[in-house]
């Protein structure tokens, strides 16, 4: 059975599909394309009387396809070729035509097109944030005029949180079969010290979320009955891949369902630092943190920034809160561009801390500034090293026989007051947090709960609750910030041109953090920070998924790989 393969732009008027044969056959026949997914595309029998051709289809075309899909008539005995019209790239994939002997199933010949449709600003859109402390996603079903926005999924974690990122924690039993993800159990080396292979873990996490997306999708969407194929699929990554971990993570994806063999061209990569440009180049002027810019007033809906549509659980009550504002043209930065400045990003990450300089080319185009590959990420910089600190006054404070039975005995106990503290301690004042029953029960099998707090300054009891006052707390971040000022001195001075400072990522909504980068750089730089920083990834992921010459091409493709089998 032969294969051709055609490539398209998404947006044209029609692309054809060739089928020629010079074989043999009868004058009755039966037709049928057929679209890898199981779907009919288009089904009809060919009667030829004298030198007519006459085609009739049958009604078993799938919906996806109605009035769009017709036979090339041109040829008279041999031509099946196929039109299919205005083609997305959710038409992307391998179409297999078998044409029949009329009245039965015996095959006379056959032939396989694998069409590539290149995605365009009304594809289906899934983009995935997989990151090594929190993972998420967002989507876009809706073409442009329809009004469609990107959607991020909204997590709970069962601790009555709402953010966009859940904790990148699987669960798998002892034989090795996935359970539940999210939760506080990490990475390869299971608590138990067993490990596991890397490419078992990538895979079941990326199909987790495959499946927990599509089925957001499906409960959010009136008549939505998509399947994985109808997306384009981004993976977002925080730098250039090597060709091994690209076919890793190919691989991963084929294996976890969100492409085939057939369907790899639909998988895309993104640099997180380009994706997370591409939004805030969109944003409004109120769209970013002002200086003591409090978390009350980043949550208030009456003067929205951004769009966007948050989606909660498919099971949940909440409905998704859209936002509105002016046009997305208007480019506010990009507005300020024409003395040339370059932007530093810097992606603050729950482990690592990203530090990338970008281009901002007429037209608005982004181009990474190749000499930064040397750049190297700076580890262990993240909110996670704040949060251990953290744990660590924790320890101090109940001492190391307390604290340890209680972290073996009740770790959801110890999951929620880290979630705690995360969701406080980005308002950069005191922190109180609840302190759990169980915790005060074994404290106090020693002695009274208050006398813990007698050697530790700058934490107290207050009723109940821990309390870690403003300077204690700022201390926690110290390491963490010294590390980031010489990265970002050691880059500025190389004399680049940066005009711009983005903070973007979940530890860039420390008021801490935004306010010492403020402070050390602000006089020179502007400091700029998003309203909502760990969600423009995903968001500009979407975008740069409809629209890749949002970023020039420096690696034969615009802002993404695409992977070729």
């Amino acid at each position: 059975m032969s294969v051709y393969r055609v490539e398209v732009d998404s947006g044209v008027e029609s692309v054809l599909l060739p089928f020629k044969t010079a074989v043999w056959l009868p004058e009755e026949v039966e037709i049928k394309w057929r679209h890898n997914s199981g779907r009919i595309v288009h089904g009809c029998y060919r009667d030829v009387f004298l030198w007519s051709v006459d085609f009739g289809s049958w009604c078993v075309q799938h919906d996806q396809y109605k009035d769009r899909t017709e036979i090339e008539k041109e040829g008279k005995f041999g031509d099946f070729s196929l039109i299919l019209k205005n083609p997305t790239d959710r038409d992307t994939g391998t179409y297999s035509c078998i044409v029949y002997e009329f009245g039965s199933e015996r095959v006379l010949t056959r032939k396989q097109v694998l069409l590539d449709v290149k995605a365009g600003p009304d594809s289906l859109i899934i983009a995935i944030d997989f990151g090594s402390g929190f993972s998420g996603y967002a989507f876009n079903v809706k073409p442009r005029e329809e009004g469609g926005e990107t959607q991020i999924k909204r997590w709970s974690n069962g601790l009555g949180l709402d953010t966009p990122k859940t904790p990148t924690c699987i669960l798998f039993d002892e034989p090795e079969e996935f359970m539940k993800f999210g939760l506080q159990e990490e990475g390869i080396e299971a608590a138990n010290k067993k490990q596991m292979t890397e490419l078992k873990v990538f895979t079941e996490t990326l199909r987790f979320l495959k499946d927990d997306a599509l089925k957001t999708i499906r409960s959010h969407t009136v008549g939505g009955r998509f399947t994985a194929d109808d997306f384009t699929w981004v993976l977002t990554v925080p730098e250039l891949l090597e060709d091994s971990t690209k076919q890793f993570i190919i691989k991963s994806a084929t294996q976890a369902g969100l492409v085939t063999d057939d369907t790899k061209d639909k998988l895309m990569f993104v640099l997180e630092s380009e994706a997370a440009l591409t939004w805030c180049l969109n944003l409004q002027p109120d769209g970013f943190i002002k200086q003591n810019h409090s978390r009350d007033s980043q949550d208030q809906p009456a003067e929205p920034a951004e769009p966007d549509t948050s989606c909660n659980d498919p099971a949940g009550s909440q409905e998704a809160v859209k936002f509105i504002v002016e046009p997305e043209e208007t480019k506010v930065l990009l507005e300020t561009q024409r003395d040339g400045k370059r932007f530093l990003v810097v992606d603050c990450g729950d482990k690592n801390i990203n530090f990338t300089v970008h281009d901002v080319l007429k037209g608005g185009a982004i181009k990474k500034l190749q000499s930064t590959n040397y750049f190297r990420t700076e580890n262990n910089l993240g909110r996670r090293y704040v949060k251990k600190e953290f744990k660590q006054i924790l320890q101090k404070i109940f001492s190391d026989e307390v604290w340890n039975e209680y972290e073996q005995n009740f770790s959801n106990g110890v999951q929620k007051m880290i979630f705690d503290f995360t969701r406080l301690e980005e308002m950069g004042e005191d922190v109180q947090i609840s302190c759990p029953d169980n915790l005060v029960m074994l404290a106090q099998k020693n002695k009274e709960i208050e006398t813990f707090f007698d050697s530790v300054e700058g934490a107290s009891w207050n009723n109940g609750s821990i309390r870690i006052n403003r300077e204690k707390l700022k201390s926690f971040y110290d390491e963490s910030l010294q590390g980031i000022t010489k990265k970002l001195r050691e880059i500025l001075n190389k004399n680049l041109n940066i005009g711009y400072i983005v903070l973007v990522g979940g530890f860039a909504e420390s008021q801490i953090l935004r306010q010492h980068i403020t402070d050390q750089f602000g006089p020179q730089y502007k400091v700029l920070c998003p309203l909502r920083p760990q969600e423009v990834i995903l968001k500009g992921a979407v975008e740069l998924g409809r629209n890749p010459k949002l970023v020039e091409s420096q690696r034969k493709r615009p802002a993404w790989f695409k992977c070729l089998s």
